[in-house]
């Protein structure tokens, strides 16, 4: 009788909990949950402890947002507060502002204004926000909030704890707080921990384990950020700007407003800067039709152009970037990026290639390095750029295990969407580049001129060529 109350028990709570999510999901104006978002909001209900890598787009804040909501539909009465550790303003501004909008749930950030700071430590605040700097690195602010209720701490892109916070190479770290988030535990050691990130080296993986002291018993949901719908097209080019995207000028000039929508990253705010100021020289009529954005951007500027990325309908054609355009960003009908110079590790550059195609719909992510960029990537960067084999196969070999890296190549390796290598090898009759990736091999792949060394009549016949198979592309 035991064993058959126990299990009716069981199946009694797993209803209502079921019944409680649905009528959140409501709420929230969602439909349906993936289950890898079903498994990360059971661990929160669950209090145990969980990574979770999933893709750009996929979903992840989503769940820890729903948590405080089922709670209060299951009538629990240990409800508690979220503690959501996050890099960047932005994505702070644009998850709380959501979670406003939802009935009977209360979100706020720390130091966005003296009011919500006091409601946060009154207790008055559900969701709170904050960055490593704020909740480790302010001794004031710590000792202030450990008489909060935390029963979950979330570390959202906790990749940076590696990348960002971590002495590496001999550097300082870029935000040094970062790699104190395990000291989160000290303060609230009965609180669980969920990280999530977008993008994982299996080295990274380990490293962030240790700093947050997850144990073996931590549950892992980690789903590819292999995005088959994006292409990988590689090109070494000149050092000179002017040089490495002329290609860009005829097709804009034709085009304006019906040029395709493009994200270009570049590795520093000269490269962005010098990108920029080309194209508006040469095209002075589309400076209505590209923006630039970087960390020394007001932030009216930066609040306009991540607008403009999530309307359809924009004419801003072309955001030239650095990595401050980061994590979270919803750009709509993008369906190409342009890499000017890979970043250094696997992490940032997946990263940068999964914010276009977030419609599933065939994108490609152009890779442009010159002979500078190739010094500072590190090896595994070096190795995507320089082989002769499938792309794809060599980034994700830094994510994945043997097994789902071999389901890649059984899948994708040797089909003309999957990179440039393999596309060369491609027999099926039936290729098609996008429209950027034609506009540059029409102009400077198949001119076959090594950049670095072009003379003038060099470059002249470029453009010529370019005019004559512009038409192709229009």
């Amino acid at each position: 009788m035991k064993i058959a109350f126990g299990f009716e028990g069981k199946m009694a709570a797993k209803e209502k909990t079921s019944m409680a999510i649905e009528k959140v999901m409501e709420r929230f104006c969602i439909s349906s949950l993936k289950d890898e978002q079903r498994q990360i909001l059971q661990c929160i209900l669950d209090r145990v402890d969980c990574v979770a890598v999933l893709p750009t787009g996929f979903g992840k804040s989503l769940p820890f947002q729903m948590a405080i909501p089922v709670r209060r539909e299951m009538g629990m009465s240990d409800v508690g507060k979220l503690l959501v550790c996050c890099p960047l303003i932005s994505l702070m501004q644009d998850q709380v502002a959501a979670l406003q909008k939802i009935s009977n749930l209360t979100a706020a950030y720390k130091g966005s204004s003296g009011e919500s700071d006091l409601n946060i430590l009154k207790g008055r605040i559900d969701v709170i926000y904050g960055s490593p700097e704020a909740f480790v690195g302010d001794p004031e602010w710590r000792n202030s909030m450990q008489h909060l209720d935390v029963t979950t701490i979330v570390i959202d892109e906790f990749h940076t704890i590696a990348t960002w916070g971590q002495n590496e190479n001999g550097k300082e770290a870029f935000r040094k707080w970062f790699g104190y988030l395990g000291e989160l535990r000290s303060l609230f050691p009965d609180a669980n921990v969920v990280a999530l990130s977008a993008t994982c080296t299996k080295k990274t993986a380990r490293r962030v384990k240790k700093c947050l002291n997850l144990s073996d018993k931590t549950v892992e949901i980690i789903v590819s950020p292999d995005k088959p719908n994006i292409k990988l097209s590689v090109s070494k080019v000149s050092t000179d700007v002017e040089t490495s995207m002329f290609w860009i000028i005829d097709p804009l000039q034709e085009l304006l407003e019906k040029f395709p929508r493009v994200l270009v990253y570049c590795t520093s705010i000269n490269d962005a800067s010098k990108i920029y100021n080309y194209i508006v020289r040469e095209v002075p009529s589309s400076v209505q039709h590209i923006d630039m954005y970087h960390s020394e951007t007001e932030d009216l500027k930066k609040e306009f152009i991540v607008n403009e990325l999530k309307n359809c309908d924009s004419s801003l054609r072309i955001v030239v970037s650095t990595s401050a355009l980061g994590m979270g960003i919803d750009a709509k009908a993008f369906h190409s990026v342009i890499l000017f110079g890979a970043q250094t590790n696997c992490s940032d550059f997946i990263q940068e290639i999964g914010r276009v195609g977030r419609d599933n719909m065939p994108s490609v992510a152009l890779i442009l390095y010159n002979r500078y960029h190739q010094r500072l990537a590190d090896e595994a960067i070096k190795k995507i750029l320089m082989t002769k084999q499938c792309r794809r196969v060599s980034l994700l070999e830094n994510f994945l295990e043997d097994k789902d890296l071999q389901e890649i190549k059984d899948v994708s390796v040797g089909r003309h969407t999957c990179c440039d290598n393999c596309a060369a090898k491609c027999s099926c009759n039936k290729c098609e580049l996008l429209p950027v990736e034609k506009m540059f091999n029409l102009a400077y792949v198949n001119s076959k001129q090594e950049s670095d060394t072009d003379s003038d009549s060099d470059k002249t016949e470029m453009y010529e060529s370019l005019d004559e198979d512009l038409g192709e592309i229009l």
